[in-house]
């Protein structure tokens, strides 16, 4: 095992205290491979086996039809013979497998989640086939992943997605290597990020780089690109550029900005940020917040996860940041 520090700052290491027993759940297999003639006992009993997330599932994720509509087999048998996602399926089973290393990485994270936050909630983690509508969908006590968006860039399923509805940089990010980065990340933005409808920039900045610094601190040997989402040549922008980007945030007057459009700039998706060089990353405030975070971090040794999380004066954390 290594360990691998973000942008120069190292981490805090985090020594797991308990031993969680993380499955994957394979709804995804469960209807896939079940017999198309058997697909009403294959419903039930995945039912039975994944409770209301199911009902999620299979209405939300899906859009199907209601769980309890007589109908529901039929419009299941339609969706596992499609021949475009069963393609993504057999894709899934190859590449993916049994995903035992994943269920590695998620066992490894949640157990350093529970030693910071020991009365934390563990989710469940189940995988399934959305459609292509959910690559991550966080519930109140489930983790599930659409893992047909992570059988790799070049596979030529992906190729077949619609550039209007699936632009290359997202593509770019449909690679095995970014479940579980992808999945722990979205599962703590859900659960341990307060309600900031209508706060600054800052705030929203701040907020984010908490997320993304406990992140890190849960999955040090994941590549630090990963976890923000950034190719490597965009992190090394970044870190490169980490004075002028600061510049332009205060230049703008824009940090303690509650525009929505000052906001959206610097923490929306896109394949750059805009207002920066096409070399820079979308969503790049999520960084700057990191960067933040990990600055008042370094001169507050002894601020726990759990008191970092409970801070709701984001200028409390600013006040060391001197980027260079």
């Amino acid at each position: 095992m290594f360990m691998v520090a973000c942008s120069g700052e190292p981490d805090r290491a985090v020594e797991p205290t308990a031993d969680l027993d993380i499955r994957i759940g394979r709804l995804d297999h469960d209807l896939f491979h079940a017999s198309p003639d058997s697909i009403r006992a294959a419903s039930l009993k995945a039912y039975a086996t994944y409770g209301d997330f199911y009902r999620v599932y299979i209405e939300q994720i899906l859009q199907g039809a209601p769980v309890d509509d007589p109908r529901l087999p039929l419009v299941l048998r339609r969706f596992v013979l499609d021949p475009d996602w069963s393609v993504a399926q057999r894709a899934v089973d190859s590449i993916l497998g049994d995903m035992e290393p994943q269920r590695e990485q998620f066992e490894l994270a949640f157990e350093r989640l529970h030693a910071l936050f020991p009365d934390s909630l563990i989710p469940r983690v189940v995988a399934f086939n959305s459609g292509y509508n959910y690559g991550i969908f966080p519930t109140d006590s489930v983790l599930g992943i659409g893992v047909e968006w992570f059988i790799g860039k070049d596979h030529p399923v992906i190729g077949y997605l619609a550039p209007e509805q699936f632009p290359l940089y997202v593509k770019e990010r449909m690679t095995p290597e970014m479940i579980v980065p992808s999945a722990v990340k979205g599962w703590l933005l859900v659960h341990y990020t307060r309600d900031i409808r209508g706060a600054d920039v800052l705030t929203n900045l701040v907020e984010t780089g908490k997320v993304m610094a406990l992140l890190n601190a849960l999955m040090p040997e994941v590549e630090p690109n990963l976890n923000f989402a950034f190719s490597k040549e965009q992190l090394a922008w970044c870190e490169a550029n980490e004075f002028q980007i600061w510049k332009d945030i205060i230049g703008k007057d824009q940090l303690f900005s509650k525009k929505s459009d000052d906001i959206g700039r610097l923490m929306n998706d896109g394949p750059f940020t805009p207002g920066f060089p096409r070399e820079s990353p979308g969503h790049i405030g999520e960084w700057v917040g990191y960067r933040m975070v990990s600055a008042y971090l370094k001169e507050s040794a002894k601020v726990t996860f759990a008191q970092l999380f409970a801070m709701e004066d984001p200028r409390a954390i600013l006040k060391d940041y001197k980027p260079r």
